[in-house]
């Protein structure tokens, strides 16, 4: 059908069913982005203020942001041509010449905004493997093995999902210049498609958050170190639990699959992809809990002398770092986040030794012996 032949056609007001209003999307979407962005700037000013060095954690989380900022210009993009067209199809507004046009946009800016989302989720995963990737040399090699293959798992499904959702419409230059993807064949691809994407997001998902519980439960390390660890990964449900509300939102009715309606397939989007990047973001804000916690627990554990001064503490921490030289090389482990051992995931939100535990109470609730000079 030609845009000429539209005015042609009778359009039934009453036929579609009341939809979401542009401004309410837009709100929901520009409310979300601005929630993100304020976790994402608190993390990176922690990582500057703590002078912690940039790693490849950093490089996933940052990459995974960008793509999420990316993924919603693309919907804030589809939204005119989107509800342009719609206004028509709702005998709103008469038909206009460039309606075959807008329709093809919208798919243009709705099949880019998919892949940034698959690619930002991909990436946030990508970030916590990266970042407990220390834990293997501590653990046995079995561990290692499982690591790469979730790492490969991961990428097969992000490949997967981008597949499906490229190959939905039969003809690629009708869908993208004329927005012709609506037959039964092509509306049943769509289908498969959301749930693939949701099935692959939901099983790395759970690959991604139960190797570090298996990793970390047989380590030597303090109960409350482990729950922060659980606590950490286990966020992971979070992401599980708004992807399924997006794929039940969009994707079924009355308990019966239909075809995603693109506005609310938008919101739910950018909803579960906000969470994703701030839970990639949410180990560096553990790390400042932890600091705060050890702190805390150090004070109270030295002998009631919490109210001792800073420079005492300090003369008491050097006598002790010059009666044992190797207490000194586990003060580098700890304040190294980039040596490889387990000790270094304590900056991120990881785990720590209870060797360095003790040693860190030692040094706050103990003087120094001095061998008398023969």
């Amino acid at each position: 059908m030609s845009s000429d032949s539209l005015s042609n056609v009778t359009w039934d007001k009453t036929g579609p069913p009341p939809t979401m209003s542009r401004s309410h999307l837009e709100r929901v979407n520009t409310a979300m982005l601005s929630l993100t962005s304020l976790f994402f700037v608190s993390r990176i000013i922690v990582r500057v203020t703590k002078r912690k060095p940039f790693e490849l954690h950093d490089f996933f989380c940052c990459f995974s942001y960008i793509c999420y900022v990316a993924m919603c210009v693309m919907y804030f993009k589809e939204n005119g041509p989107l509800y342009r067209a719609e206004s028509v199809q709702r005998g709103e507004t008469a038909p206009y010449p460039e309606i075959l046009h807008d329709a093809g946009m919208v798919y243009r800016w709705l099949t880019a905004g998919q892949l940034l989302f698959y690619s930002t989720l991909t990436l946030v995963k990508l970030s916590l493997l990266t970042l407990y990737r220390r834990l293997l040399s501590q653990t046995p090699h079995k561990f290692t093995v499982v690591w790469w293959g979730i790492l490969a798992f991961c990428i097969l499904s992000y490949i997967g999902s981008c597949m499906t959702t490229i190959f939905v419409c039969d003809d690629h230059k009708a869908k993208y210049n004329q927005g012709m993807c609506a037959n039964p064949r092509e509306q049943k691809r769509g289908q498969v498609s959301l749930w693939f994407a949701y099935a692959a997001d939901v099983a790395t998902d759970l690959a991604v958050m139960f190797l570090p519980f298996r990793m970390t439960w047989t380590l030597q390390m303090p109960k409350i170190e482990k729950l922060g660890v659980f606590v950490l990964f286990g966020s992971g449900w979070i992401c599980i639990l708004f992807a399924t509300l997006r794929v039940v939102q969009v994707g079924v009715k009355d308990g019966v699959p239909k075809a995603p309606d693109p506005k609310w397939l938008q919101m739910w989007t950018v909803i579960e992809t906000s969470m994703a990047v701030i839970i990639g973001c949410a180990p560096a804000f553990a790390a400042i809990i932890r600091s705060r916690f050890d702190t805390q627990n150090g004070s109270d554990d030295a002998n009631g002398s919490a109210e001792r001064s800073t420079d005492q503490i300090k003369m008491q921490s050097m006598g002790t770092d010059r009666a044992n030289p190797s207490k000194r090389k586990d003060d580098l482990l700890w304040n190294e986040p980039h040596n490889g051992s387990e000790e270094a995931l304590a900056y991120d939100g990881g785990p720590l030794t209870g060797t360095t535990m003790k040693q860190q109470k030692i040094r706050l609730g103990r003087r120094p012996i001095k061998k008398p000079s023969a």
